[in-house]
């Protein structure tokens, strides 16, 4: 569904790309990595859905990233010359 809002098949590197910008600055600066680490109560809980799956919920931009750009390497890579 997310990349259905990428406006064209040429865009999807440079989404990837920004999308892992966006993602290593909240990590780094925004405190997502305090978030990920120890939760939203800061003692490691697991209650409720957000805590018990953070890692997981959280590493999905990280993915996204990774997927659009690998499918703009792979689009270039294999255009027929």
């Amino acid at each position: 569904m997310l990349i259905r809002l990428i406006p064209g098949r040429t865009l999807y590197g440079i989404s990837g790309v920004l999308i892992a910008l966006l993602y290593q600055y909240l990590l780094s600066c925004a405190g997502l990595r305090t978030f990920i680490l120890y939760g939203s109560y800061g003692n490691g809980s697991r209650e409720g859905f957000m805590n018990a799956n953070r890692e997981g919920l959280c590493s999905c931009a990280g993915y996204l990233a990774l997927y659009l750009i690998g499918v703009q390497l792979g689009r270039f890579l294999f255009q027929k010359r």
